[in-house]
């Protein structure tokens, strides 16, 4: 018997994996964008140039909201990269599973 393999299957477990990879590679990118400005630019005042309360606060805030949107980012990414992985893992197995022989079930003891 010869092995029928489900390509739009792997296709699709393929692309979903490379697109979760892909938003991590992009996570990846912004937080080295976010890490490369300079704090003296983050909470300065723009008007004048000089920090007051008000521009730390928010450039702290903004920070903080950055990197929390950056985890969460990454969790996305790698659980969709994970779903594509076990899709891929899951088209394979029914492939093989197809491709042997069915199993016996074990019958009951006939009574005489």
């Amino acid at each position: 018997m010869r092995l029928q393999r489900d390509w739009l299957g792997r296709l699709m477990a393929l692309l979903t994996m490379w697109l979760g990879v892909g938003l991590m590679l992009l996570t990846f990118w912004l937080a080295y964008k976010m890490f490369q400005t300079p704090p003296q630019q983050l909470l300065a005042n723009p008007n004048n140039g000089t920090p007051d309360l008000n521009s730390i606060v928010s450039g702290v805030w903004a920070s903080v909201r950055g990197l929390l949107l950056l985890v969460m980012m990454t969790i996305v990414g790698g659980m969709i990269a994970n779903r594509g992985i076990s899709l891929y893992m899951n088209v394979r197995r029914a492939e093989y599973e197809e491709m042997a022989p069915p199993r016996e079930t074990a019958r009951p003891a006939e009574e005489k």
